[in-house]
Formats: structure tokens, sequence, C-alpha cells
């Protein structure tokens, strides 16, 4: 005997023959004298018997059973008459964990390996009997009943007998030798007792029936013949339908394995399928065939594993998933949720592939599946082509990376999961192409709502149907969601601001680095809006989708008639209105708001003229102040009467694929009767702008635009000194032609402090009856001049006298300024009265509520002569002033001017002319400069002398206190020189 105490250790090797060798005992004589007094309880006493003829190496433990008799006579029996025993029995490990390699890559380099835990199982010991304590006795254990067992034949898989009482073990328990000599190894067999039909003592040669006895967890880190997912799903299927071993044969150089297991019409299994076979504890073939469902769109599918040893590569392991329905539409109980509002398509099919080589189990996705591996992928992730058709048979086609979900728990909960595949699929864009209805369209228009589909994002949301049902359909419990959407829209980009940014914030650019038109067609991206996909459309004011990031649409002034400027954030889209900005939740609510709905005024600076309004009327008018809020119904605003209308309309001809798309904004509010600022509205003030773009959807050219804006009776005061009816302003617009304008004016009065002109009315025309009309690229001048003809009375002499009147509507959202001028300065005016006269002019420019520029000139003087015959002469005396005042810069000016001459018989002739001018130059110069020049001419010679003087005055800034008193003692003489205070 050869003892050892760690009942965990093996034991030290033996000399030849075979050994018994107990626990807690140095040696067999102990264990004799132990048991000379008394009968020994075996428990806690580990045996180990080994042979090294055939490699015998077992391990016995006792349970309830007490050690009786010395030497040859020693006997295990009961330590109760009425109670059994029970013997233990561990086999050294039976199966080996080997790295498996992808047939696509097949290596020879050493692999990983790890040993299966020790098997064991337990036989009952009756009542009474008794077992020799020897190798023979102990090996006797073929009478006695199995209790049960934890055979690990399978790495990870430990098996048990379906009903252990009812199995037999087949081996001899002397060494066997061959007919050349050679000596076996040991080895048992599990099997079946003999048939009542078959040969008496012959064991029966049919499938023992297995079911798990432990499923190891654990995760060994390389690919292997089963994955640990793999051993779960086999032992959840072997717990509902025993497995069947053609062979179970245990030794102790390990396991021969033959096992098959089918559950086939086994409902919500992942594992329908599975063959193992294995030798010497080392796998030779296992296939294991998995049922599942394809998240998130529900295709069922099949991966098929097979594992074979190759003498050149070891284990190589190959996995093929086969898409059993390529085809699923959402109907009965696979319904969408909220009528398929979360998600417009109706059919999903797979175009490809629908067999494939897979990794499997290496991505999971939580407990319930993994991602789909396939060789070549950038990230690993197999990428199926897949086409969804809407409502309206649009198709979009598009490629996804998908999770095989186990069928084991394709019907349960799936939250944790789906709420782990949603974060990763909010980050996945989905390459698309087609166009996609996002809701029901309700206009006129029928793919007023369908985007041109750039990018898909889906995810994936609980079914609501019950676990039982589903089984029954064989329908996952998940469904597909729409989480956004990246959409070239050409409504917005027809419209969109010049210079707006993509959604990831980088200005569209062409390849010179401009802006370019045909690179305006922007991807933007779209949520699906919650309050529509929860209640529909009249819950959500027709409102169906939201932008991720806000597009400024600003117009230029000349695509809204030059009358309005409207700035407008998108937010959203509407199947009513087409296009929506500003706060959606009011707008939701039933309310348009224009200081929601349009870009809010900036808040006035702290210095400076304020900023112009975002959305203004006539460039200086804030308009979302002039249009009141108004009640939106459930079925939407959608005439462009209160609510401003961008609808979209795709142009086709017959049978032919769409060409071009239609942009019409319209809208023609209400607005408030006030007065603001120069601006005066009544009740009858209407706002009229209509603007169509046509957008060429092969991008062969810019957006052609045609434009009509119209404002009509209101009054404008131009600096509080006049006032203007206007009838209307009409202006219409059209890509490569020539801008027309149709202005009327009612009656024009001043006031204020030019209300003494008031009486000149009459003579200021109205510009519908032949004004001057300039269009440039900056705006339109609008003006009129009355000539009044030379009057002269007696000795007074009135010439080149003027009034003239002109208002400009700027382009760029500039205040609408009017200039109001006497005569001008090329041709001022000219008043004499006898010796006396003088001229000038006078210009005014004003627009909201401010002196823009003020130019004017004045001269006056006197003059006399006198002709005696033989000698004449004449003196004269100017004095004049002009001044210029605006933002930019201010200039006054002063001159006076002194001529005299005399000519004797017309041989001599002598002058003086003296000049002196004053100028102020800001902040604080006045500037001189005068002359004197004398002319003398005698008959045909002639010289001039001029003398000039210029000097400069500067004001310049007071001295500081250090620079006036460097020291104390100015300071105390400046003191001393006052009078004490008493």
């Amino acid at each position: 005997m050869n003892p050892y105490e760690d009942p965990d250790q093996p034991p030290p090797e033996s000399g030849p023959g075979v050994g018994l060798g107990p626990s807690g005992f140095r040696t067999a004589e102990e264990l004799d004298a132990a048991g000379l007094t008394r009968d020994m309880d075996m428990t806690g006493i580990v045996v180990t018997l080994q042979r090294r003829e055939d490699m015998l190496l077992l391990e016995f433990r006792f349970q309830g059973l007490q050690r009786t008799g010395l030497g040859a006579q020693q006997r295990l029996v009961t330590k109760a008459a009425d109670q059994p025993g029970f013997l233990l029995v561990r086999m050294p490990p039976q199966a080996t964990l080997e790295e498996a390699t992808p047939l696509t890559s097949p290596s020879t380099a050493v692999k990983q390996a790890w040993f299966a835990d020790l098997s064991s199982l337990s036989l009952r010991v009756p009542p009474g009997a008794s077992i020799p304590l020897t190798a023979a006795g102990l090996l006797n254990w073929a009478e006695l009943a199995t209790d049960s067992a934890r055979l690990e034949c399978v790495w990870g898989l430990g098996l048990t007998p379906q009903t252990p009482e009812q199995v037999v073990w087949l081996h001899a328990a002397e060494p066997v030798t061959g007919p050349t000599g050679a000596v076996g190894i040991w080895h048992t067999r599990l099997a079946l007792p003999p048939a009542a039909s078959g040969p008496p003592g012959t064991p029966s040669r049919l499938p023992v029936p297995v079911k798990p006895a432990e499923v190891v967890n654990d995760t060994e880190g390389f690919m292997s013949s089963l994955s640990a997912g793999d051993r779960r799903a086999i032992g959840a299927s072997m717990a509902r339908r025993p497995a069947l071993a053609q062979d179970l044969t245990f030794s102790p150089l390990g396991a021969n394995v033959d096992l098959t297991g089918n559950w086939l019409g086994l409902a919500n299994t992942t594992v329908i399928m599975y063959r193992h076979e294995s030798v010497g504890g080392r796998d030779s073939t296992v296939d294991v065939l998995k049922r599942g469902y394809l998240l998130p769109f529900g295709f069922p599918a099949l991966i098929t594993t097979q594992t074979e040893r190759r003498l050149d590569h070891g284990l190589v392991r190959t996995s093929v998933l086969t898409v059993l329905q390529p085809d699923v539409t959402y109907q009965d109980v696979a319904a969408l949720p909220n009528a398929g509002r979360g998600f417009p398509f109706t059919r999903v099919r797979l175009n490809g592939p629908l067999s494939a080589d897979v990794i499997d189990a290496t991505d999971p996705l939580t407990d319930v599946g993994f991602w789909v591996r396939g060789p070549g992928m950038p990230d690993g992730r197999l990428r199926f082509s897949l086409t969804a058709e809407d409502r309206r048979g649009h198709p979009v086609a598009f490629t996804a990376p998908l999770v095989f979900v186990n069928g084991d728990r394709a019907h349960g909960d799936l939250s944790a999961a789906l709420a782990a595949f949603n974060t990763q699929a909010e980050k996945t864009d989905l390459p698309a192409s087609g166009r996609l209805e996002l809701a029901p369209a309700t206009g006129a228009d029928p793919e007023s709502t369908t985007v041109d589909v750039a990018v898909l994002r889906i995810g994936a949301v609980r079914s609501s149907a019950s676990q039982t049902d589903l089984e029954k359909a064989g329908r996952l419990a998940a469904l597909p969601e729409l989480l956004s959407v990246d959409a070239r829209i050409p409504a917005l980009d027809a419209v969109a601001e010049r210079g707006a940014t993509r959604d990831d914030g980088a200005a569209r650019k062409d390849d010179a680095g401009q802006e370019d038109d045909a690179a305006r067609a922007a991807v933007h991206t779209l949520l699906l809006d919650k309050t529509y996909v929860k209640d529909g459309l009249a819950a959500s004011r027709q409102v169906y989708a939201q932008l991720k990031t806000r597009v400024p649409v600003a117009p230029p002034v000349t695509a809204s008639g030059g009358i309005a400027k409207l700035d407008l954030p998108v937010t959203g889209l509407s199947s009513a209105t087409g296009l929506i900005g500003g706060d959606l939740a009011k707008l939701k609510s039933g309310t348009f708001d224009p200081v929601s709905f349009f870009t809010p005024s900036p808040d006035p600076p702290a210095s400076g003229p304020p900023p112009p309004f975002p959305t203004r009327l006539l460039g200086f008018v804030d308009l979302t102040k002039l249009v009141p809020p108004v009640s939106v119904p459930p079925a939407g605003a959608g005439d462009g009467t209160d609510v401003p209308r961008m609808a979209t309309k795709v142009l086709r001809r017959q049978d032919k694929p769409p060409h071009a798309v239609e942009t019409t904004l319209t809208w023609h509010p209400k607005l408030t009767p006030t007065r603001a600022g120069p601006l005066k509205t009544t009740a009858d003030t209407a706002l009229d702008l209509r603007c169509v773009t046509l957008m060429n959807l092969d991008g062969s050219g810019p957006p052609v635009t045609e434009v009509r804006g119209e404002l009509s009776r209101f009054t404008l005061s131009f600096a509080g000194v006049l006032d203007v009816d206007f009838q209307r302003i009409a202006f219409t617009s059209k890509s490569g032609t020539t801008t027309s304008l149709d202005v009327k004016v009612g009656k024009v009065g001043f006031s204020g402090q030019l209300k003494f002109l008031d009486e000149l009315r009459q003579y200021l025309p109205s510009i519908a009856n032949g004004p001057r009309i300039n269009v440039d690229t900056d705006g339109i001048d609008v003006g009129y001049t009355l000539a009044v003809p030379s009057v002269g009375m007696g000795v007074l002499l009135l010439q080149n006298l003027a009034l003239s009147a002109s208002v400009r509507l700027p382009f760029n959202g500039d205040p609408v300024e009017a200039t109001f001028a006497v005569s001008s300065r090329e041709h001022p005016f000219l008043a004499t009265v006898s010796l006396f006269g003088g001229g000038g002019f006078l210009a005014l420019t004003v627009n909201t509520g401010e002196v823009v520029r003020l130019e004017g000139q004045v001269e006056f003087g006197a003059a006399v002569a006198l002709n005696l015959g033989v000698a004449s002469g004449s003196v004269s005396v100017t004095a004049g002033v002009y001044v210029r005042l605006d933002k930019k810069a201010s200039s006054i000016k002063g001159f006076l001017r002194a001529y005299g001459e005399l000519d004797v018989l017309g041989i001599v002739n002598i002058s003086v002319e003296f000049y002196l001018g004053l100028e102020f130059q800001p902040p604080k110069t006045l500037y001189g400069y005068a002359f004197v020049t004398v002319r003398v001419r005698v008959a045909f010679f002639s010289e001039s002398v001029t003398m000039k003087l210029e000097r400069s005055f500067s004001g310049g800034n007071d001295p500081s206190f250090a620079l006036a008193f460097p020291s104390a003692q100015p300071w105390r003489d400046r003191c001393a020189a006052f009078a004490p205070m008493e």
C-alpha cells in the first residue's frame, strides 16, 4: 500500500503492481493498527487505486461506510443496518479544451489547452451489504446502483444519466492482455442494462440518455469547439430533452465520446442539433446547430458551427450563418407599435448574404446574443445588404450589421439588450439610398413628406406581444425603430442661407474651397417627433420630424421682394406647412408665435447702434412684433395665411423618375394696426410674400427663383419731417430677368420742422405718374424733381430753383432712405436783388428716425461796376458757408472773396483778388488759408504776383495737474495769490 495525506494531490508513484493508498496514514500497518480494536469509520478517508500495467488511476471516498476485518478479510460495510452507504469514485480529467483556429486562417502554432475538472460518480451500497476492501472489490462497482454522477467528458459540461439508477458500468477488474502481449488501458463504459428481450448478461447497445449536471460558466478567452454560450445553450436544451450518448467511455487518458442532441421542434431553444465526438479526451468532431433571430429586424436564422481535427492544423472551426426567412413584414403579432409611426417601413428584405462564413460569440451583446462578425470587415462586424419599403412602396437600400439573438432568449424580456443595442445603434451610420416617406402626406402633394435618404440609424424597441404568442408565431420579442435619418431636403437646400453649415459644423465648399450651389445640397439629420410617433399628426399639429441641428434660412431681401426679410431657423418639418422653425413645443401646443418661430432679435449693445432685426419689414421694422400670435388647429395651418408655408412638390415626367423639386414659400399674414418707428399700419395693411424655387435633382445648375412681394396700404414717416402714404409697393424678381417694381404713392405731407413746405405738396408728384426709377444691384431709387422756371420781378431775379424728393429701397436689408433737396451742388439756385445776390443748395437724407446726411451751401455778396468811357472798373465781395454732416465725417467751411478790377482804354488792366478760407477739421483744429493776387497787363505784356498764408489753430486738451504743477512750490505760489479765507 502507498498512503498519502492530502486528498487533493495525486499520489506519488507506487511500486509495481496494484496499490491502495489510504489517506491519513503513513503506512498500511498504521491503518491495520487503527482497526484492531474497533471498526473504522471510513468517512473522510480517501483511497487511491493505481495500477501501472493498465494505467489505472481512481480515487475512492466513502460515506456511511466503515471498515471491518484485517488483512485480506477487510471489508466495507454500511454503518447502519437499515441505511445505505455510498461509494464515491473520482476519475482524472476526461476532456481537454483546445484552442481552435478559423478555417479561413488555420494555424500550426502551439495552441492553448485547458484540462477539465475531475469526473465523479456516487454508487449506492445497499443496507447490510459489504464490499471487499481490495482493488478487485472496489472495481466491482458494476453490481452497485449509480446514485448520481458528474461526468465532465465534454469540457465545461458536466453530464449525468437521465436515470442514474438504471445504468451500468462495464469494465474489467483485472488488466486485459491482448494476443500480442500488450496490456490495454483500463476503461469503463456507461451503458444501459441488458434488455429483457436480449441475450442474458449482454448490455444494451441503445444510447444512454444524459442530461446536464453542471455547466461551467468560465470564459476560456480563445476559440474552441464550444464557446461558453454554446455550453450554456446545450445544457439548457439537454435539461428539457436529454441527449443520447452512443458511447461514453472513461479512461485514465480521457474519455471517448459519441454524443448527439436533437431538439428540433422544441420551442424557445437556441441549440437544436448537437453532435460531439472525441477520443482520449480530445475532440475530433463537434457540430452545433443554433437557432435564433437577427436583431433588429427579426429574420429567423441558423448558425451551423463545425469543428474538426486535422493532422496539420489541429482543431479547425467554421461557422456558417443561414437566413431562413429573408423577407419580413410587421403585422399581427409582430405589428409595429404606434401604428408604425416610429418605423416608417412595412417590409424589410435581406438581400445578402443569405449564407456566409461568420465568427460568432466573440462580440457579445449582453447575455442574449452577439454581433455577427465576418472576415474582412473593417470593424469585424459583417455587413448585410437590405432593402426596406415604406408605406408608398419606395425602396430604400442600405447596409447594416446585425445581432444574432439566441433562440432561448428571443421571446423573453430583452430590455437590457435593447438598451445596449440602441446605445451602439445611435452611433452607427447605415449608408442608404432611396426616398423615404417619414409620415403620411396631408397636402395635395403626395411626396411632400418624402426625403432623399443618405444615412439611417435603426434601433429596436420591445414587442408588446406576449411570450407565448411570440413563440407560437416564431417572432422576435423586439421590433425595429428609426432613431434618426440623414436626408437631403431639396426644399431646405433651395432656401437655406448661403454660408450655412452642415450638421457637423463645417461649411459647405466646392473643390476650390468656395461655397457652391451644388455643394449646398447638404445632408441634414432628422429625428421623428416624439409627439407624432406617440399620438399622430393631429396631436403634433402636423409636425412629424425635428432637425438635430437647426438650419438658418435667411433668403436675401431680393428673395422676399425687397420688402421683408425672413430669418427662420428651421427646426422641423410639417406635413401641412413644410419647413417650420423656432420653438416646436409652442407650435405643437397649438400656438403660432412669430417671436418664437423666427430668429429672435438680439439684445441691444451697451454702446453703439443697435443691430438690425433678423426678421424685418422694409429693412427697419421688427416684423415679429407686427404679426400677432394665432391658434393652430390640429389639422395645421397649411394655406400660408397665418403660418409661413414652405411646401415641396416633386416634378416628374410621365413614367420617368423625378427630375426637379419645386419649393413654394407663401405667407400673407394679418398685421397688427400699430405704429412701429416710422411705419404706421392699419387694419387694411396687408403683406403678401410668395417665392417659388425650382431645383434640378441632377445638380445641373443653381436653383431658379421667382419671387413676388407686396406691402399695401401703409404710411412711412421719414425722420418726422415727411409722411408718405403708400398704396402699394410690389416687387417681382425672377432669375435671369430684370427686376420689376410697382410703387404707388398716395398722399405726401410734410411735418415737423418742414411743415412749412406742406403748402408745396401739390408740386410733389405721385410716383405712379412718372417718377424716375433706377435699379441696381444694391437697391431701387424712386424719385422726382420739379424745376421752377426763372422768375423776374423788377430788381428781383430767381434762377435754377428746383425741388426734389427720392426714396431708396435697399436690397441688403438696410433701412429705407428718403432724400429731400433744394437745387443741387452742380446746379445751385441763384437770387439777385439790385446789386446784391446769392445762391446755394440744400440736401437732407433721413431714414428711421435719424438724419443720415445733411449737405448745404449758401453764398451771398454784392457787386458794383462803373464805366466812364475812357476807363471802367468793378468791385465785388462774396462770402459763403458750406456744411456737410454725416455719420462718417463732418465738414464746415467758410470763405470771403473780394475782387477789384480797373481798365484804361483796354491798354492797361489792373486787378486785385483777395481770398480767405476757414475750415474746421475734427477733432479740435481750425485751419485757415489766405492769398492775395495782383495782376497787371500793359498792352501785350502781363505779370501777376500771389502771396499766400496758412495757419492752424488747435484747441488741444487741458493740461493735467501733474503737468501744471510739477512740484509743490508752484501750487503754494498759486494758493498764496488768493486772499485768505476768513
